[in-house]
């Protein structure tokens, strides 16, 4: 599906670029214009500017992230803890114990 590139608004007096986000539903395109010099509108980030400052940026690297139920510390946790548990099986097996 090609997105429309522009979009009228003002009653058709002004031509602007289109917000080029799609709904993950209907996979339409939504129907606001873009926020000057963005893609997107300012309801799909075009008011975004991003962390600028060197604290900011830590900051946003330290910031617990989640994903589901899990944050990134606890899957590193159980990789670590995973890892731990191979190596120990590993060494039973060349014991002997299974």
């Amino acid at each position: 599906m090609d997105r429309e590139p522009l979009i009228k608004t003002l009653g058709g007096r002004v031509t602007c670029l289109r917000c080029q986000a799609l709904s993950k539903r209907s996979q339409l395109q939504c129907k606001k214009p873009a926020i000057k010099g963005k893609r997107v509108c300012s309801n799909h980030g075009g008011k975004s500017s991003g962390a600028k400052t060197p604290e900011g940026k830590q900051r946003r690297d330290n910031a617990r992230l989640v994903h589901g139920r899990e944050t990134r510390t606890l899957r590193d946790t159980r990789k670590h803890k995973l890892r731990e548990l191979r190596e120990l099986e590993a060494v039973m097996a060349e014991i002997g114990m299974i």
